[in-house]
């Protein structure tokens, strides 16, 4: 037999308002569960949206780089001199841009969830 089915026979024989009281009990351990589990959600996508924008930071700054100056020969070019490159202009590094910004949530799940239960209780009273 399902948990259902056994809640369903405990509370047979209890009057309605006992039932509803067992049944609100139901919905607020999964509204717990829902809401908790919307925030781990929450949590782990912004912790990698935190990991991909060092990522993104880190690929620009790369990338943003002089590339390196090409190996010359060793071998002595004529007029007795070893082939040495001239030196490479330093540039410098621009600058990341900016990160754009996160949208802001507005509501929380769990405020939003919460305050949509309290309509529907409210409009059964």
């Amino acid at each position: 037999m399902s948990d259902f089915t056994k809640l369903m026979e405990a509370i047979s024989g209890d009057t309605v308002e006992e039932k509803i009281k067992t049944f609100s009990e139901v919905l607020d351990k999964i509204t717990q569960f829902s809401v908790n589990s919307i925030d781990q959600v929450t949590r782990r996508l912004q912790k990698f949206n935190e990991i991909l924008d060092i990522l993104e930071r880190r690929v620009v700054q790369i990338e943003s780089r002089p590339p390196p100056a090409p190996m010359m020969s060793a071998a002595p070019a004529a007029g007795g001199a070893l082939g040495v490159p001239p030196p490479m202009p330093m540039q410098a590094p621009t600058p990341p841009p900016p990160p754009e910004p996160k949208p802001a949530n507005p509501i929380s799940a769990r405020s939003a969830l919460q305050s949509e239960l309290k309509n529907l209780f409210a409009k059964k009273k």
